[in-house]
């Protein structure tokens, strides 16, 4: 079974990369880098969106930080293309939240705010069902169904 997992891993790397999903799925990293990238400050009236064709979606609270992160793009370009270990991003577009960004206060202050991503619909969620019942191992099938409901809520909406 130890054998098998990095042949796994190469063959998962493989398809991701010929489906040109690898730097999408890098891309989306940026969520869960974001605090560590630019401080609890920031953090705390900004909120990274999609990155789409190298530009990443930024939402703000105010006219101010939009003012102040602009100011700050270079940096953040910087700092985000460094974490993610390739040049990704190319250009931020700040713009205005329509609601709130501000995370709901925690009892823990280490802890961060969980995200509510949209829900599915049912039949969406019949066919990630069947595209992931072949795989045996419940902890690898729950990852790959993770990432595909992700990537589905992530596709733009017409």
């Amino acid at each position: 079974m130890a054998s098998e997992i990095p042949r796994l891993k190469t063959a998962i790397d493989r398809t991701l990369r010929d489906l040109g999903l690898d730097k999408r799925l890098k891309a989306e990293q940026v969520s869960a880098l974001w605090t560590q990238l630019v401080g609890p400050t920031i953090a705390k009236i900004a909120c990274p969106g999609p990155v789409r064709n190298g530009t990443l979606f930024i939402d703000v609270v105010d006219h101010l930080w939009l003012q102040e992160l602009k100011f700050q793009e270079r940096e953040l370009i910087e700092r985000l293309n460094a974490a993610l270990g390739e040049p990704l991003i190319r250009r931020l577009f700040i713009q205005l939240a329509r609601t709130s960004t501000t995370p709901t206060v925690q009892s823990n202050a280490e802890s961060s705010p969980a995200v509510v991503d949209p829900p599915l619909d049912p039949q969406q969620e019949e066919v990630l069902d069947r595209e992931v019942a072949g795989v045996r191992d419940p902890q690898l099938r729950e990852a790959l169904k993770g990432l595909r409901r992700r990537l589905l809520q992530a596709r733009p909406r017409l």
